[in-house]
């Protein structure tokens, strides 16, 4: 069985991956975010987005 394995090849790709931990969402984009990607669940038994993972 194959399967791909997921995730940077090199350095350099990590470090670049990494920099995305530095960036904060302001409130108005949050609010934007919840709109597109509302709960599924009629309950809100999961908050989006991870009620839309697998």
């Amino acid at each position: 069985m194959t399967g791909p394995i997921i995730g940077p090849r090199t350095a350099d790709q990590l470090h670049g991956s990494l920099r995305a931990l530095e960036i904060t969402l302001d409130d108005g984009t949050l609010a934007k975010l919840d709109e597109l990607f509302p709960s599924p669940a009629p309950n809100g038994a999961k908050p989006a987005p991870e009620a839309y993972a697998w």
